[in-house]
């Protein structure tokens, strides 16, 4: 399925015909998943944040001075980034999600009772990338801020 997120997918199913309460009653788990370009390890550096950036990465959780990206060399083409890696988020269908099928499966309300299942975000799974060094926020932002509202995945929940 082509959806912004796993809890977009259900809304998706009921959407090409799929009755709910069969969803809720078949439906185990759904992973969505997200690519991020991947710093170049042979120019990875660290650096110092726009103010912009530093507000999410606060917000995060993440200490901006420990924040690299790729500096541009010969083996990156310049572009700082070799390669990708994968962001994920695993929705798990437990009773309170299947009950919450069964009486609305509009899009919003899915994702509200996804973020409020404490289940890691496709944002919480690249944040832990940016702390790994993998990837950039600017990556994680860029692939994430898809959710069509005006609240951006940070404000959704903590992510220490």
């Amino acid at each position: 399925l082509h959806t912004n997120d796993a809890a977009s997918s259900i809304t998706r199913l009921v959407n090409i015909g799929i009755e709910p309460y069969l969803i809720a009653a078949s439906l185990n788990g759904v992973l969505a998943q997200r690519l991020v370009r991947k710093i170049c390890q042979n120019c990875k550096e660290i650096y110092q944040v726009s103010e912009h950036i530093a507000r999410y990465l606060e917000k995060a959780g993440v200490e901006p001075g420990q924040i690299y990206h790729g500096a541009g060399c010969d083996k990156c083409r310049g572009s700082g980034y070799v390669g990708r890696v994968g962001i994920y988020e695993f929705l798990v269908i437990d009773e309170p999600f299947r009950d919450m099928i069964n009486k609305d499966s509009s899009v919003n309300n899915m994702r509200r009772t996804f973020h409020e299942s404490d289940q890691r975000s496709l944002f919480d799974d690249g944040i832990l990338k940016v702390k790994q060094g993998l990837t950039t926020m600017e990556e994680v932002l860029r692939v994430t801020k898809m959710y069509g509202d005006n609240e951006t995945p940070v404000e959704k929940k903590d992510h220490a």
